[in-house]
Parts: structure tokens; C-alpha cells; sequence
């Protein structure tokens, strides 16, 4: 598992995101790939999950999510896409400090570790 610092120093590395979201994609159409049923249902379970067991985001959580969001933002001019990269990013740092064992989040975050947005 990787720590929020890790994390962190690849949202703001110049390359990590930019790889992800440079690409001309239809943005749109990928976030209503995500509202189907089988990602929508996995994404909530997860949080569920993380939410009852672990205790509300602290600073440093919510620095991730700030930096994710402004940084997909800058990149696409999209806020809802960066809103939804950024609840990602939210989820999975707090389940990777408080050590909650999730394949979903592990899948998401092997996701944009492999260079692609999770839908």
C-alpha cells in the first residue's frame, strides 16, 4: 500500500494525472459510465465501508482531495470529473491509512496507477 505522501507527491508530480487526463476523451460520457449500476453499487459499498469504519477525513485527507481536484481541473476545465477523481482520491487515502482491506479500492487504485480513470 502506498502513504498519503506518496500519493500526494504523484498528484503533484507534473506527470502522474497529466498522463491520465491529457488524452482528448469524452469526459462526460465516461462519468455516466460510472452513475451504471455494477460501479455506482461498488463505489458506494466502499464507501460505506471506509465511512463506519474509520474515523471522519482529517487535514491531511482532505489536502489530497483539494490537490487531485484543482490538478484534473486545471488539466481538463471539467469540475465534475475533477470532483469525482477527487472523491476517488479521498477514498482511497483514507482506506489506505486506517488499513481498510477493499479489492474495489485497491482495483481503483490500480486504475490510475496503470494511467487510466476508473469507470
Amino acid at each position: 500500500m502506498m502513504g498519503l505522501s506518496e500519493i500526494l507527491s504523484r498528484i503533484n508530480d507534473g506527470v502522474f494525472l497529466e498522463l491520465i487526463f491529457q488524452e482528448n476523451t469524452d469526459w462526460d460520457a465516461r462519468l455516466d459510465s460510472r452513475d451504471g449500476i455494477e460501479f455506482a453499487s461498488a463505489w458506494s459499498a466502499s464507501y460505506e465501508q471506509v465511512l463506519s469504519s474509520c474515523p471522519p477525513e482529517d487535514e491531511s485527507i482532505r489536502q489530497v482531495r483539494e490537490a487531485a481536484f484543482k490538478k484534473v481541473y486545471q488539466i481538463t476545465g471539467n469540475p465534475d470529473l475533477a470532483g469525482y477523481v477527487s472523491d476517488d482520491f479521498g477514498l482511497i487515502v483514507q482506506a489506505f491509512m486506517h488499513q481498510v482491506d477493499s479489492g474495489f479500492i485497491h482495483r481503483l487504485w490500480q486504475a490510475y496507477a496503470q494511467g487510466t480513470f476508473p469507470h
